[in-house]
């Protein structure tokens, strides 16, 4: 299990030939690994399903990185689906929000094709969808984890004050 700021949950990895293609997390293990399943058909997706305390250590430090550091996550030279999405949400810098719509226009795709792809999102945190906001500026989503999860990155990030 890993610890993200206070909330533990499983994750299961998608690697092939040492790298990380993606990565599917929950509070249950079984969801978990049908997140990641859901992730892999999704982009098509080939390599082994493990969990491993080497890959949730790596995970660790990188999520560190992202929102605590401000680092922009690489995404692995993969043709994902919908990758201009994901493109776009890495731009977001730490403590800055975007919008939903700002972030389909940006990455010239139909709004429900990026919620999709949002769901979908085989490097969640690291690849930024939490930055999201609607464009009234209010919290929505966050799959599989929870609006609570969305909330605690956004104050450490400093785009959000306490309430």
């Amino acid at each position: 299990m890993v610890d993200i700021y206070g909330f533990k949950v499983h994750v299961y990895f998608l690697e092939s030939g040492g790298s990380v293609w993606a990565y599917g997390w929950h509070y249950d293990g079984e969801r978990a690994l049908n997140h990641l399943k859901k992730i892999q058909k999704f982009h098509s997706l080939k390599g082994e399903i493990v969990q491993s305390n080497d890959l949730e250590g790596w995970l660790s430090r990188e999520l560190k990185s992202v929102v605590e550091g401000g680092r922009q996550f690489s995404i692995p030279d993969f043709p994902y689906k919908h990758r201009a999405v994901y493109e776009s949400l890495v731009r977001i810098p730490r403590g800055k929000t975007a919008t939903y719509p700002e972030i389909s226009r940006a990455a010239g795709v139909k709004f429900h094709e990026m919620l999709v792809a949002l769901m979908r999102n085989p490097f969640q945190i690291l690849i930024p969808c939490h930055r999201l906001i609607t464009r009234k500026g209010t919290l929505m989503g966050f799959y599989p984890l929870g609006i609570q999860v969305k909330k605690t990155l956004l104050r450490i990030e400093g785009a959000i004050r306490d309430s």
